[in-house]
């Protein structure tokens, strides 16, 4: 009972950042059902509560990413979503950048907490050529990373083809992973450039690492 006690004073505090979230009353319900002794249902109502307080954070993250970065500009909303998992949900956040011109010109950034992947990103940064052909490491600011690239097909509306980089970038934090997907960039001194002007530095402290 003091681990849900203790879990929802702190969620309480978290909760005082944001106004109007379904999260007070998931909160509430958890001490109705603590009074009760009925541990299980405040269990569920404490996991709906950080499911909430996730899904706010992953918008404010989302928003707080630039609009425009060198010439792509994000497009539609941002999708992001609160992970499952009482005490070690995560946050899964995308968005997507594009050339207003150039159709083959464009990034998806996805930031994912607790990312199933960040238990093998410990042997890419070692070895990147784990990763297989085009795979080397890489620095994004101060911060060690491990870029891939190849050379793909990339079709036009009026039916001609063309060769393009396509480069996917991983970016290991301490409990997430940054992942940008880029094509149609020119080299991968762009694609660094980039991927600096997200600030990784501003997204560990936003994301509490």
């Amino acid at each position: 009972m003091k681990k849900y006690a203790l879990l929802l004073a702190i969620i309480t505090i978290g909760m005082q950042a944001f106004s109007q979230t379904q999260a007070e009353t998931y909160i509430k319900e958890a001490q109705g059902y603590l009074a009760q002794k009925d541990y299980k249902q405040a269990q569920l109502s404490l996991q709906d509560a950080i499911n909430d307080l996730n899904s706010l954070i992953a918008k404010q993250i989302g928003e707080s990413l630039p609009a425009e970065i060198n010439g792509l500009k994000a497009s539609g909303e941002v999708d992001n979503s609160g992970a499952m998992g009482l005490m070690g949900g995560g946050l899964h956040i995308s968005k997507n950048y594009q050339h207003p011109t150039r159709s083959e010109y464009q990034a998806d950034v996805v930031i994912m907490a607790n990312s199933p992947l960040m238990s093998m990103m410990s042997m890419y940064m070692n070895n990147p050529a784990m990763m297989g052909q085009g795979a080397k490491s890489c620095r994004v600011g101060s911060t060690r990373a491990v870029i891939k690239t190849e050379m793909t097909d990339h079709y036009a509306d009026n039916g001609t083809s063309k060769q393009i980089r396509s480069s996917e970038l991983q970016i290991p934090l301490t409990q997430t992973l940054i992942t940008i997907t880029m094509r149609g960039f020119a080299s991968e001194a762009e694609e660094l450039a980039f991927a600096s002007k997200l600030d990784v530095e501003k997204l560990r402290t936003a994301l509490g690492e």
